[in-house]
Order: structure tokens, then C-alpha cells, then sequence
């Protein structure tokens, strides 16, 4: 009897042992985009395509992005962060970060010269990432054009700077406060989904189109964007245009010096019979970053167009 179950308890082992072993060498070497992988080094596939290798947890990171900023703040990363652009004012302890320029037109020179041994881009600086390379800097991209690439590369930042714990707790959060809603516009029929314009610049009037993150915000809010038939980011409407397809919900995203009120958007000449302006169904975004910038914050402007959407549904 005691031979039988040592020899049974010897061959699980040994079945054990095998199976952990094919899943290693499964495993190796494989990119990743993001997972429960905290160890270094580390390769990941950025979204240029590329596979970068992160040879140790990072001390020094220069962010070449505002949301990638904020996601580095909301991980608890802020002692590692030596470097942001002119445009990376949140929360209020980022815009005492040192500068190294612009959003698209990052200083090469500065960046090198803050010392990082990882720097994260957005896909918009490409141009720059062999530059950055060449003067032996390691350097990941990435870029959202929807609420899943938004947790996605949320965890894949906090894996890469070890901070893997930090972003599933964040990213679990986010993914119960977005559930939540599209659990209450489930089932929802095209007929049901109002016409939803988004302006982001009123002269030329300005939206986004179907490759735009805010498209990705509306339709899964249930609306239709009226501009979701033009396959770009940013569109340029004519007021005939607007008043033609006729939106039942307007949302004012404006700022700098295209600041509006509700009441001037209303009042604008020849507009008196659309509908969002007759069913006062106007909201003003109160802080546009919440819907242009792809960092933590999204899940706000979020829950904010899917309640101005369907008042009716989300609770």
C-alpha cells in the first residue's frame, strides 16, 4: 500500500515537473504587452510594434506624454519621474517636474541629459525614438484609441517601471466604474442611441472622427457620433453639416481661447431647431483632459458623456 501511493505521489511530481517546464519554455522569450510579468529583465511589444527589452526596474523615467504622466503620478511613481513635457500640469506636482519640451517635439538633448534609464512616448513622438535609441536611452511607446487600450497600457506602464501591483489595483477599479455602465446600456438598439456631437473647437468647428478616442467614448456611452462615418482623428465640420445630421446630445469640450458658454452655443445664428439646443441636452466638459488625455482620469469624462447621453439609464 505505501509502495502504491509513493509511486503514485512520485508520478504526479514527475507530470507536475514537466508541465512547469513546458510553460517556462512556452513563456520565454515571448513579448509582452501586459500581464502579471514583474521580473527584469523584461521584453515587452510597445505599440509601434516594437520589442524592447528592460533590463532592470527603472530608477530615473522621463515621460514624453501628459497621460503617461498622470498614469506615472497614480502609480506612486513620482520620486522616479525626472522629466515631463511643457504640457504635463497634472496633478500640480508634475508641472514642478523638469521640462524637456514639447508633447510632439520633445528636446532630444534634454532628455538625454535628465539621465533616464527609461523613457515612455506616445506613438506621436516615432520620429524621435531612434534618436532617444542611438544616444542609449530604452524607450516604450504607447498609445490609446480606446477605453481597453487605455487599462491596457495602464498595467503595461506600471510592469515596466515595477509597478505591476499599483496598476492591476488602478486598472481593477477603473474596469468595475466601466462595467458598471455598460451594464446598464446593454441591449440597447441603434434606434436608442442618440446622435451625439462632440466639439472640441468651435471656429472652424471642430471634431473627432472614427479613429478619435472621444468616437471610442461615445459609442460605448451608446451614442452615435455624428462624424463617426469619417475615418480620421480630428474633423472640420461645417455649420450645414452639423445642422443637417441634426444631434439630439452636444458636448462643449472647449479650451484656451475657444472658451464657451452653454448659453453662446445656443444662441448661435441659424441653430434654433437642433435638437440638443430644443431639448437643452448641452453639456460642458468642465476640465477637457478628462476626454482627450488617455491616462486615469478618462473614466471620468467617461461617466460623464454616458450620464449626458442617457440620463435615463445610468444611475
Amino acid at each position: 500500500m505505501f509502495r502504491e501511493r509513493k509511486s503514485s505521489f512520485s508520478a504526479l511530481l514527475f507530470v507536475s515537473l514537466i508541465l512547469s517546464v513546458t510553460i517556462l519554455l512556452q513563456g520565454c522569450g515571448q513579448p509582452i504587452k501586459s500581464s502579471s510579468v514583474t521580473s527584469f529583465p523584461m521584453q515587452i511589444t510597445d505599440d509601434l510594434g516594437r520589442t524592447v527589452t528592460i533590463e532592470e526596474a527603472p530608477r530615473r523615467i522621463v515621460s514624453l506624454a501628459p497621460a503617461i504622466t498622470e498614469s506615472l503620478f497614480a502609480l506612486g511613481l513620482a520620486d522616479k519621474v525626472v522629466g515631463v513635457t511643457n504640457y504635463c500640469d497634472y496633478p500640480a506636482e508634475a508641472a514642478t517636474k523638469p521640462k524637456i519640451g514639447g508633447f510632439s517635439t520633445p528636446n532630444v538633448e534634454l532628455v538625454v541629459a535628465a539621465g533616464p534609464d527609461l523613457v515612455l512616448a506616445s506613438t506621436i513622438n516615432a520620429n524621435y525614438v531612434p534618436q532617444l535609441e542611438n544616444a542609449g536611452l530604452t524607450v516604450v511607446t504607447v498609445e490609446s484609441l480606446n477605453l481597453e487600450e487605455v487599462l491596457d497600457n495602464i498595467r503595461l506602464i506600471g510592469r515596466v517601471s515595477g509597478a505591476a501591483e499599483a496598476a492591476d489595483s488602478l486598472t481593477a477599479d477603473m474596469r468595475q466604474r466601466i462595467d458598471s455602465i455598460t451594464a446598464q446600456l446593454s441591449g440597447l438598439a441603434e434606434e436608442q442611441k442618440p446622435a451625439v456631437y462632440f466639439e472640441i473647437w468651435p471656429d472652424p468647428l471642430t471634431t473627432g472622427g472614427s479613429k478619435s478616442f472621444v468616437n471610442s467614448l461615445i459609442t460605448t456611452a451608446g451614442g452615435r457620433n455624428i462624424a463617426g462615418d469619417v475615418a480620421r482623428d480630428w474633423v472640420n465640420l461645417s455649420p450645414e453639416m452639423v445642422l443637417a445630421r441634426d444631434p439630439q446630445v452636444a458636448i462643449l469640450c472647449h479650451h484656451g481661447s475657444s472658451l464657451q458658454t452653454v448659453e453662446e452655443f445656443k444662441n448661435r445664428t441659424g441653430w434654433g431647431q437642433v435638437s440638443a439646443i430644443r431639448n437643452n441636452r448641452i453639456g460642458l466638459v468642465s476640465d477637457e483632459n478628462t476626454v482627450v488625455r488617455t491616462g486615469p482620469r478618462v473614466i471620468e469624462g467617461f461617466e460623464f458623456i454616458a450620464k449626458l447621453v442617457h440620463p435615463d439609464l445610468i444611475k
